[in-house]
């Protein structure tokens, strides 16, 4: 699927990858209930409600999923995508169960701190500093 400058492609993997010409978003599922989401570039908007919809599918499949969202290559969020991702948190808390973070840049940290603070979500949301540590709870240990 293509719509104005975005790409939708089903890889051969299963997962499912959404493409601009500054970002690129991959959602992989990991196991039942656990969905990967990994950032490249810079959202400021261009998907629409896309991604969440691509998040929105899974929860569908699986309540509650554990979301872990692998952003160390994202550049930066702008300021209302951050207002849309705090508000699906927001109104998702009961269907999600956790939401790792590994963000990549300060500016990306601090997005999801302040997203984490106004989702009014609690523990929900975990940011992690270390890739080791980010990993290892992926896999579920």
């Amino acid at each position: 699927m293509q719509t104005a400058g975005i790409t939708r492609e089903v890889m051969g993997d299963g997962s499912v990858q959404l493409r601009s010409s500054r970002c690129t978003f991959t959602f992989r599922r990991v196991r039942p209930g656990t969905l990967l989401v990994t950032v490249v570039g810079v959202d400021d908007g261009q998907f629409g409600t896309a991604t969440l919809d691509e998040i929105r599918v899974h929860l569908l499949e699986h309540r509650p999923l554990e979301l872990f969202i692998d952003a160390e290559a994202a550049v930066a969020v702008m300021v209302e995508v951050s207002k849309e991702w705090t508000h699906f948190f927001a109104t998702n808390r009961a269907r999600l169960k956790r939401v790792s973070v590994l963000p990549g840049t300060r500016a990306v940290e601090l997005t999801v701190a302040i997203a984490q603070h106004l989702s009014q979500t609690g523990n929900l949301i975990q940011i992690y500093s270390d890739r080791a540590l980010f990993e290892d709870r992926l896999a579920g240990r």
